[in-house]
C-alpha cells in the first residue's frame, strides 16, 4: 500500500477537491449542483479497462445542536475486484441559495466545515478541510487491495442555519404536521442546510423538535422527504439527486444562532 494522504493526490502532491481513480492518462470529470466526480482511463483502453470498484456504500448521521451547528458521521464501505486506488470522503458546494432579494446576484449562505476525522479499516488518517473557490474537500485516499475495505468521516458545519422567517415563499414550505405553511411563514423556529458529501441515506437527529424536512433538486424549488424514524429523520439516497440540499426546519430559538455569513458570489 502507499502511505495514506489527506485532500492530496499522490501523483500530484495538489489537493484535488475531486474523488478520483487514476489509471492512465485520459480525464473523465462530471460535474452537478452539489459534487465534483472525476475518473481516469488509459488512452484506447477505455473499453477494455475493467471496474476495479464493484461497489460502494455510505449512510451519514447528521445531528444538531441547538445553535443550528452540526456534526456529521459518514460510514462508507468498498469492496474492489482488483488492486486500486479509492478516496474516502469527497467534495461539496459550500453554498446554499436563499430566496431573493433586492440584490443584483442571489444571496448564498456559506458554511464553514472544521473538525475533520477521517478513519480507514480502522486506522486514523491525518487529513484536514481543503478549500478551493466555494468547494470543500474532505478526503484521504490509499491503494486498497481486493476485497471490502470499512471507513469513517467526520466533520462539522456551522454557519448553515438562518431564521424560519428568511425560508423563502410559503407556498415552496410544506410541513411535517399537514399544516398550511401560510401558518407558519412567520413563526419561530430555525431552519438548517445541509449537503450530503457523498451519495447514501442520511438520517438527522435534533435536540429541537424536527417540524419539516424538505430536499432541494433546483434552488428555492423543494419538496418534502424523507419520514420520521424514531425521534429522527431518514432521508433515502434515491431522494438526493443531483447533490441536493436539504432544508429542515426546526422548533429552536433563532436568538441562538450564530451571525450567518451570506455573500452574491456564486
Amino acid at each position: 500500500m502507499t502511505r495514506r494522504t489527506g485532500s492530496t493526490s499522490a501523483r500530484t502532491g495538489k489537493g484535488t477537491g475531486f474523488k478520483a481513480l487514476v489509471i492512465g492518462s485520459i480525464v473523465v470529470a462530471c460535474v452537478t449542483a452539489g459534487t465534483v466526480t472525476v475518473g481516469t482511463l488509459s488512452a484506447g483502453q477505455a473499453d477494455a479497462a475493467p471496474n476495479p470498484l464493484m461497489n460502494v456504500e455510505a449512510t451519514h448521521t447528521v445531528t444538531i445542536a441547538d445553535d443550528g451547528s452540526y456534526r456529521v458521521h459518514i460510514d462508507e464501505t468498498i469492496e474492489q475486484a482488483l488492486e486500486a486506488d479509492f478516496s474516502f470522503g469527497g467534495t461539496v458546494h459550500d453554498g446554499f441559495r436563499l430566496p431573493d432579494t433586492e440584490a443584483v446576484l442571489p444571496p448564498y449562505l456559506r458554511a464553514q466545515y472544521s473538525d475533520p476525522a477521517i478513519t480507514i479499516d480502522g486506522e486514523g488518517i491525518e487529513t484536514k478541510v481543503e478549500h478551493t473557490f466555494h468547494a470543500v474537500d474532505i478526503s484521504a485516499h490509499d491503494d486498497f487491495d481486493e476485497g471490502k475495505h470499512a471507513g469513517t468521516v467526520d466533520y462539522r458545519v456551522t454557519g448553515a442555519a438562518v431564521p424560519a422567517g428568511n425560508r423563502g415563499a410559503a407556498e415552496n414550505h410544506a410541513h411535517a404536521d399537514g399544516q398550511d405553511a401560510e401558518n407558519h411563514a412567520d413563526a419561530d423556529g430555525i431552519v438548517v442546510y445541509l449537503r450530503p458529501l457523498l451519495p447514501g441515506d442520511v438520517t438527522v437527529k435534533s435536540a429541537a423538535d424536527i417540524e419539516a424536512v424538505e430536499c432541494e433538486d433546483l434552488p428555492l424549488t423543494s419538496d418534502p422527504c424523507g419520514k420520521k424514524s424514531g425521534e429522527g429523520w431518514t432521508i433515502g439516497v434515491e431522494e438526493l439527486t443531483g447533490g441536493a440540499a436539504v432544508k429542515i426546519t426546526l422548533d429552536a430559538d433563532a436568538a441562538d444562532l450564530a451571525e450567518a455569513q451570506i455573500d452574491t458570489d456564486s
